[in-house]
């Protein structure tokens, strides 16, 4: 009999997912216009806005956009990090919906017409953010949507040449410009920015045609930064290896309280060998809303710990204030707790 060994990288991207293994766990941020306002899909009962899970478009304008980037705290934010010392922070770019985003894109603008400051905020919170994390050691990784979304935004799907339909194929003059986009945020934030978490990747054929497909993703972000690792938040098994060779870890996303003991690599196993990774939420609300934690300090510790020991690697959200981007008191207390028995 012959043994084949394979190793557990064999189908892994080029991405280097050290670092995730040794920070353990990090943090994610929904940093989206209606989250700010306070409506979300999940635990929708208990929002400011019960029953809804989108704003009307009119609830939402550029001023105001611009003012909650500009009022985000980032040396605050970046010390809470710090001070939790997380492996690494996961935040949105843009909402996935709505089109909002909080670094400005010249390529967007000119593709569906906005005005600089109109859909992009002026201010550049990424690279604010980047600089601020990288200085005290924490890791930035983008959430971003925009290869496959903005189904609230007609002028925008419509001026990337889109039918607003996540559930279809991006048409070819589609895909080129989402990735004009996308590489004018991946070249100029270069190494800043550690790592991507790709979103709305549900079609698995949306880039599935050459040009433009699984392969020029990955060229794009590892143009920009050869270490960056890449995940694809797949629906239906978020421990999916959407192409083999191109993601590093696993999107892992969930979307309500769980049972964590049965959250585990062991119990979920990644696809193709990649990096395990689990992502959840700790606050009462989905999407970084809420007024208390659901889980208590002990879940978390023996979660993580557990699937750090079984080789996979956690991120966690808890509600923040939207005025500020910090951290509410009680989760920042809870990260404090986790810190002193993992860290």
């Amino acid at each position: 009999m012959i043994l084949i060994f394979i190793h557990p990288t064999a189908f892994a991207g080029t991405g280097d997912t050290t670092w995730m293994t040794k920070g353990k766990y990090g943090v994610f941020m929904h940093y989206q216009y209606r989250i700010l306002l306070g409506y979300c899909q999940v635990n929708s009962n208990l929002t400011q806005h019960p029953g809804e899970s989108y704003p009307p478009a009119s609830a939402m304008t550029s001023q105001q956009w611009n003012q909650f980037v500009d009022g985000f705290d980032v040396k605050g934010f970046a010390k809470q990090m710090a001070e939790a010392k997380v492996g690494w922070v996961m935040f949105g770019v843009e909402d996935a919906c709505f089109s909002w985003r909080d670094s400005p894109n010249s390529k967007f603008n000119e593709y569906t017409g906005y005005a600089p400051g109109q859909k992009c905020s002026n201010r550049d919170l990424i690279m604010d953010l980047a600089d601020e994390l990288n200085a005290r050691g924490v890791k930035l990784i983008l959430y971003y949507a925009g290869l496959n979304a903005d189904i609230y935004d007609q002028k925008t799907y419509q001026g990337l040449d889109d039918d607003g339909n996540v559930k279809t194929a991006p048409s070819a003059s589609c895909r080129r410009k989402r990735l004009a986009i996308l590489r004018e945020y991946a070249n100029r934030f270069g190494a800043k920015v550690a790592g991507w978490w790709f979103d709305g990747t549900d079609n698995i054929n949306a880039y599935s045609d050459t040009p433009n497909d699984w392969r020029t993703i990955d060229s794009v972000i590892h143009k920009a930064n050869p270490k960056a690792v890449v995940a694809f938040s797949y629906g239906s098994n978020e421990q999916a290896c959407v192409k083999a060779g191109v993601d590093d870890y696993t999107a892992g996303d969930t979307l309500n309280k769980l049972d964590l003991t049965q959250f585990t690599p062991y119990k979920k196993p990644p696809q193709n060998n990649i990096l395990w990774h689990g992502k959840i939420y700790c606050g009462n609300i989905y999407h970084g809303l809420g007024f208390a934690n659901q889980y208590t300090d002990q879940q978390l510790i023996d979660w993580i710990t557990t699937c750090n020991r079984q080789g996979g690697i956690c991120t966690l959200d808890w509600p923040f204030d939207p005025k500020t981007g910090l951290i509410k008191d009680f989760g920042m207390k809870q990260m404090i707790n986790i810190r002193n028995a993992i860290k």
